[in-house]
């Protein structure tokens, strides 16, 4: 039996509501990182880490469409709704950097750098919500 990531969850408490969602379905799965995720709560986020909910490899498919992770909406531009859309720092990228270089040297991580988006035709820049 060979196991794989099904997605990795910012909270212990977020995978296990979906571990025991997929168990009532008839998948068996388990959570991983739950017990680092409670001690560092800091570092959820941040390169991956989380709490992550392994299955079984043959289960993969019917969990992603009993969750349906792949119904993600499409990103579109409020102002002018194109797609040409690009990830960006915003207006204060300049201090963002700063705060992304001071988390490196210090190793302490700062989850308060949100992403904004930025459309490449009209330049308009937005948060998804």
């Amino acid at each position: 039996m060979k196991t794989t990531r099904l997605m990795t969850c910012e909270s212990p408490i977020e995978a296990n509501i979906i571990k025991g969602r997929l168990e009532n379905e008839g998948i068996r799965c388990f959570v991983t990182n739950e017990n680092f995720s409670n001690l560092m709560p800091n570092y959820n986020r941040i390169l991956g880490s989380g709490a992550e909910l392994m299955i079984n490899q043959d289960d993969y498919q019917k969990a992603v469409e009993i969750l349906e992770l792949n119904s993600h909406k499409e990103i579109l531009c409020p102002n002018c709704n194109s797609n040409n859309i690009k990830m960006s720092l915003g207006k204060n990228w300049f201090k963002k950097a700063v705060v992304i270089v001071i988390s490196l040297f210090s190793s302490v991580p700062f989850n308060n750098i949100n992403s904004t988006y930025l459309c490449k035709e009209c330049n308009t820049e937005f948060k998804n919500r």
